[in-house]
């Protein structure tokens, strides 16, 4: 009898019902390793000349944003505002300002791989441009994440001290 109940715990709908930090990390965190792959393969099919250290580096940027959205979705309530904020816009405030602080770090590299895509705007528009990649993918790795693990401080609990 307890091994049919701990089974019947693992059912589909048992599982995705409730939030679960692990489920909007792993969520987030491929989709990081999705989009660091796909400007990977953008910057071999631009032919830029990008060295093996920025591009490894690109693709653990895009896997720890999507574990910062992933973390930063917990904490829904802002004390300020005394409400609640959506996962989205809290990732894409993150991942934005994480995407800032590196182009003003690394913005000799991002600026190469910036101007070899579009060679006419300035490293400025490059880096503006580069903070609304980040915005945008904060918004969408939040929304999945969200979807598929839920969100607020329910997401970090530990439901099997329940039982």
């Amino acid at each position: 009898m307890a091994l049919a109940s701990r089974m019947n715990r693992w059912e589909p709908e048992v599982m995705f019902s409730k939030p679960s930090l692990l489920r909007r990390g792993i969520t987030a965190k491929l989709f990081g390793l999705a989009f660091g792959l796909l400007c990977l393969y953008l910057i071999a099919w631009l032919n830029l000349n990008v060295s093996f250290v920025v591009q490894f580096g690109l693709i653990l940027w895009c896997i720890t944003l999507g574990g910062l959205v992933a973390l930063i979705g917990v904490i829904n309530y802002h004390p300020l505002l005394k409400s609640s904020m959506p996962s989205w816009f809290s990732g894409g405030f993150i991942c934005g300002w994480m995407n800032l602080l590196l182009w003003l770090i690394g913005g000799d590299s991002l600026t190469s791989i910036g101007q070899g895509i579009f060679p006419t705007l300035g490293s400025l528009l490059l880096g503006i441009g580069f903070v609304a990649i980040g915005i945008g993918f904060g918004i969408v790795a939040g929304f999945f994440a969200k979807l598929i693990g839920g969100e607020g401080p329910d997401a970090a609990r530990d439901y099997t001290a329940d039982k």
